[in-house]
């Protein structure tokens, strides 16, 4: 039996949320600039490469036990057939690239395989996650299985994801161990921030439904023209909220102004496209809950609490009431 068909080699790349989000308005080439704080939680995605049995890329999928993705599919609101497997699948096209950084043209025998936890389409980039860990655990199985001399660079995976798309980069570098980093540009120009003194405990809610970023943007264009949301104003570092999380000991007070710092801009589109977020939304009037904020462009809710106890309370007692939910955090330092 060959080296290469006993070797496989996982990569995990953690889910995102993001704690504060402001956009700016639509440029002519269609993106916005924004600044945001990407957040990785313990969610993750796992990329297992292995020595394909016929030439070529192929793909394969199963959903981790209890996830949100299962929860979702186990109420018929997700099904598994509708990823495709094939060159339209963001880890098929980290693959490629890694094969085309090393100049190897003809694609030999790889299978890819996606363990999937993070809900699809629910502003958490999961795709964006299968794609980093992709490419890192394709350029390590190359090198494993002596195809390649040597390793790429985080710099160079980094470079590759931005091609792939603009959550990319920092779920390289949340594969690679990084959980907070300051997004700026279309969220590739990255810089890292230090992580929390204290975890951040979340409850993450995904709805029974998706929403298509384009139609987040397009909604939030459409209501700041027509003065419905305020106008986009000067992107700059959310200063007081990286204070705020490097000072937090974890302290009710210390929660509560780490709370009022969290920002969305496509919240309010985000609800306009979908009203019935509100109703997860008003989770935060309950006494666990210090703030509620949709993540991304949604549909996910996150619901910050004070411990992981609170958090795995919660999400028991939302799952009893039909919600898909999780507890998670943001690690510390």
């Amino acid at each position: 039996m060959s080296t290469a068909s006993q070797t496989a080699v996982s990569v995990h790349a953690p889910g995102k949320v993001n704690l504060y989000l402001a956009v700016g308005d639509v440029r002519p080439d269609g993106y916005h600039p924004l600044t945001t704080l990407f957040a990785a939680v313990s969610l993750t995605e796992i990329i297992t490469v292995s020595e394909g049995q016929t030439q070529g890329l192929s793909l394969s999928m199963d959903i981790v036990p209890g996830s949100l993705v299962d929860q979702q599919m186990q109420a018929g609101q997700f099904d598994p057939a509708d990823v495709p497997m094939d060159e339209r699948n963001l880890v098929y096209r980290a693959a490629e690239l890694i094969l085309t950084e090393h100049g190897i043209d003809s694609a030999p025998a790889l299978h890819l395989h996606i363990a999937k936890a993070v809900p699809v389409a629910g502003g958490m980039a999961g795709g964006s996650a299968d794609a980093a860990a992709a490419l890192i655990a394709t350029d390590r199985y190359l090198h494993a299985t002596g195809r390649t001399d040597g390793l790429l660079t985080p710099a160079d995976y980094e470079c590759l994801a931005a091609q792939l798309g603009a959550d990319i980069p920092f779920s390289v570098r949340a594969a690679l161990g990084q959980t907070l980093a300051l997004g700026q540009g279309t969220g590739t120009e990255l810089q890292n921030v230090a992580a929390p003194q204290e975890p951040l405990h979340l409850v993450i809610v995904a709805a029974q439904f998706g929403l298509a970023t384009p139609s987040v943007f397009k909604q939030l264009d459409a209501g700041r023209a027509a003065g419905l949301y305020p106008a986009s104003g000067e992107l700059v570092e959310p200063a007081e909220l990286l204070d705020a999380l490097k000072s937090n000991d974890g302290s009710e007070a210390a929660l509560a102004s780490l709370a009022a710092l969290l920002r969305n801009d496509l919240q309010a589109p985000a609800l306009s496209c979908a009203p019935q977020l509100a109703e997860t939304l008003a989770l935060r009037n309950d006494g666990a809950v210090h703030a509620s904020l949709v993540s991304g462009s949604g549909p996910t809710v996150l619901l910050l609490t004070s411990s992981q106890a609170q958090a795995e309370a919660l999400a028991t007692s939302l799952r009893g009431e039909g919600h898909h939910a999780v507890a998670t955090e943001v690690t510390s330092a």
